[in-house]
């Protein structure tokens, strides 16, 4: 047993270096009640003393449940339930395998008892620390966020989105937040705190004012009017009663061409109260707003999405395009999205598009749009205009070894982001 323990905190370093968390997360809340499981049963104590193995199942539970606290009904509230089971029936009964030649002498079996008890309690204290910290960092992250959103702190970014031309034909929008102290606060450190919170409302209501204003401006000037935007809609803010309303009177104030606007979905927003999402799809389509697919195929109900829904393009998801050329069964899948999307009339794009190879085979597969680090990272609007009106350069162009008939006009990708060429 206490070999198997090594093992398995060899392999719990060797996945958090890897920077698996979550998977590391997900073996040590299996592992860990089992093997206080199988110790308790092997916990032959003399009679009259109580063993204290099973003390330890509190502290895996309440790690568990503040770890998966975000997570699933299984993760959140089975196994931390399991934990307590365990916890209760060991401490109330003497099941176990019993050997009279096993059983530990009363003198160590105190000590250990004490061991358990106190590691037990060390174990407590030190989740319940972690677990106020984090409430600290929380509630001072939501005090910021509505300062952020008071203030005006949140800035937009734009990852180009290209044709098979090599032309910049839309873009999505991206929100970033760069605090006076914090720094750069990547979204996926705000963004679920803000789902939780509700903040995600507003936050995702600026996005929408912003981008439509950004896009009402290119639209003045004939070299940008042609451009796209594309800005996703959280789950929260999509089933507000006044979702519809609202995304329609900020275009209308913006005054843009609402065709131009992408609003873009994930699949997991499909899946509950079918009849009022494909209500509010169908009346913001019919001012002319197109809806994108976000992440295809990696949900569960695809196939009836893209048959019960007023959808206009879909995304292939990077997860698709990273593994491509290396796992056959994602090329499999990559292709037949592409000619899906194809036979349904629905635009299609790649997301996550970062080498030559993988542009090359999207091409060969019928895919004509692209978005990924390949062409240029999400960019300021500064960056991003120097990106559409390059200036007179030396610099030699990130797409440089891309075959014909792909020509991108992006020379300069490379002189505003050197580290990507």
């Amino acid at each position: 047993m206490h070999g198997g323990l090594v093992v398995f905190g060899i392999a719990l370093v060797w996945l958090a270096y890897q920077g698996r968390l979550t998977a590391a997360a997900l073996l040590a809340g299996h592992v860990f009640p089992a093997f206080i499981a199988v110790s308790c049963l092997f916990d032959n104590v003399p009679e009259g003393v109580h063993r204290a193995t099973q003390m330890h199942f509190l502290s895996v539970a309440l790690g568990g449940y503040f770890v998966f606290r975000r997570g699933g009904i299984y993760m959140k509230y089975v196994l931390p339930a399991l934990c307590l089971t365990g916890f209760i029936v060991f401490s109330n009964t003497s099941i176990g395998f019993h050997d009279p030649a096993l059983v530990i002498p009363e003198s160590a079996a105190e000590i250990g008892v004490w061991t358990n008890t106190l590691t037990a309690m060390a174990e407590l204290i030190f989740i319940v620390v972690i677990m106020n910290a984090d409430l600290s960092v929380r509630r001072m992250m939501d005090i910021e966020m509505r300062k952020a959103i008071a203030h005006g702190d949140f800035q937009l970014h734009y990852q180009p989105q290209i044709n098979e031309a090599g032309k910049i034909t839309g873009v999505e929008a991206l929100i970033r937040w760069q605090h006076a102290k914090m720094g750069n606060v990547p979204p996926v450190k705000f963004i679920p705190l803000a789902e939780e919170t509700g903040l995600i409302v507003p936050i995702g209501n600026w996005v929408l004012r912003a981008a439509c204003a950004q896009l009402a401006q290119w639209e003045t000037r004939p070299e940008t009017r042609h451009l796209t935007m594309a800005v996703n809609v959280s789950a929260s803010q999509f089933r507000q009663p006044d979702f519809v309303q609202s995304v329609s009177e900020i275009v209308r104030l913006s005054g843009v061409t609402p065709s131009k606007l992408k609003l873009e979905l994930t699949e997991s927003m499909f899946v509950d109260n079918v009849d009022a999402t494909v209500a509010k799809m169908n009346a913001l389509k019919a001012i002319g707003i197109v809806w994108s697919l976000d992440d295809f195929g990696t949900g569960y109900s695809s196939l009836s999405v893209l048959n019960s829904f007023p959808l206009g393009q879909i995304k292939i998801d990077k997860s698709f395009v990273r593994d491509m050329l290396t796992n056959p069964s994602n090329m499999v899948v990559t292709e037949a999205i592409i000619e899906l999307a194809s036979k349904l009339n629905l635009q299609v794009i790649a997301e996550g598009v970062e080498t030559v190879e993988q542009l090359n085979r999207l091409r060969e597969a019928g895919c004509m749009s692209y978005q990924g680090y390949l062409f240029s990272p999400p960019l300021g609007i500064d960056a991003f205009s120097k990106l559409l009106s390059p200036e007179p350069s030396s610099a030699e162009p990130l797409t440089r070894h891309q075959p014909e008939p792909f020509a991108p006009d992006l020379a300069p990708a490379a002189m505003i982001c050197p580290s990507l060429s």
